[in-house]
């Protein structure tokens, strides 16, 4: 498991403005990719606007990631991290936008023409907080973005839905190919570090947008290709990988849930999760569990802040984002 960051998280300004002067702002995180993230940038100065910048937040690359992105595309704004924050590393970004809109992306991603332009076409309703894009993989096969979520077993679980060519809503905004309001994402805390370092954050931001009263909508005509886990295999094994998705599952219901009979279904299936778990000899749940608990303390302070902005109930969210919601949304956009 990776330790915390040994920095202080990203100040969240209490007041932020907008510069009227940009639209959009494009915020991408590199760790180490050189030839990606240069291709990722040079697909997004193309389907970019004139009043959209694009941010490069490099994560202590080694590889001259970051000199290569100057040298090549001097518009872009680079951001250097001292260490590797991983997915966080956005937040750092976000602190440096000045779009009305900030898209959340990854450096291992080619984005069409229409890309930006179909995202921001979406929020024309003032409760649309974000938007997901259509992600294909390289080969041209869906990525299943477009979904709809339950609360399955004790745990908030997504379930990929088949695309289609209208704006629908939209369970969660995926992390790395999203679209969001700047100023409402910032009063909402962005992605929480509380999630440290990587998995299901996307998940756990876009159930707290939903609570807050926004909607999150599916664009299909903004599309981009994926290659996808090219830096986290790279950096973490198969079983830390898996902890942290379990340990992330658990703490997004604990700083969430409200719902006291959902709370109890979750307490319930603790106990032959983790049973099943050291029959299967599975490390990675166990890891996860473990640690995790180690956070509940965290979790239940951050539990106190999402109270605090939620306007909606569990129950209340959860008929939004079911399946059959999500598919008589319509052109909710």
């Amino acid at each position: 498991m990776s330790d915390q960051p040994t920095t202080s998280p990203t100040p969240v300004p209490s007041s932020p403005v907008a510069d009227r002067s940009v639209r959009c702002s494009l915020i991408v995180l590199n760790y180490n990719q050189r030839d990606l993230v240069l291709d990722c940038v040079e697909s997004m100065l193309a389907a970019v606007g004139p009043a959209d910048e694009v941010i490069v937040v490099d994560s202590c690359s080694d590889d001259g990631s970051a000199d290569a992105v100057m040298e090549r595309f001097p518009s872009v704004r680079v951001v250097r991290l001292p260490e590797n924050r991983y997915i966080f590393g956005l937040n750092d970004g976000l602190a440096l936008a000045r779009g009305e809109f900030v898209a959340f992306c990854n450096n291992d991603m080619v984005v069409e023409a229409g890309f930006v332009e179909r995202a921001l076409e979406c929020f024309a309703a003032d409760d649309v907080m974000a938007v997901c894009a259509r992600v294909l993989d390289r080969n041209g096969d869906e990525q299943g973005t477009r979904t709809s979520g339950t609360f399955e077993h004790g745990l908030l679980v997504y379930h990929p839905l088949p695309h289609v060519e209208w704006v629908t809503s939209c369970f969660f905004a995926v992390g790395g190919q999203s679209f969001f309001r700047r100023v409402p994402l910032l009063e909402l805390g962005s992605i929480d570090e509380l999630l440290w370092p990587m998995y299901h954050e996307d998940i756990e931001l876009s159930y707290r947008i939903w609570k807050a009263g926004y909607r999150i909508v599916y664009a299909p005509g903004s599309i981009c290709h994926h290659l996808g886990s090219q830096t986290s295999v790279k950096v973490f094994t198969k079983v830390e990988l898996r902890s942290f998705v379990r340990q992330n599952e658990l703490l997004t219901v604990w700083k969430n849930i409200t719902d006291g009979r959902l709370l109890a279904g979750h307490v319930l299936w603790c106990f032959p999760r983790v049973f099943m778990a050291l029959v299967r000899r599975d490390r990675g749940t166990l890891l996860g569990t473990w640690h995790a608990l180690q956070r509940l303390p965290r979790a239940l302070r951050s539990r106190r802040g999402a109270r605090a902005t939620a306007v909606l109930s569990d129950r209340q969210v959860l008929a939004l984002v079911g399946t059959d919601a999500i598919e008589h949304s319509g052109a909710a956009g």
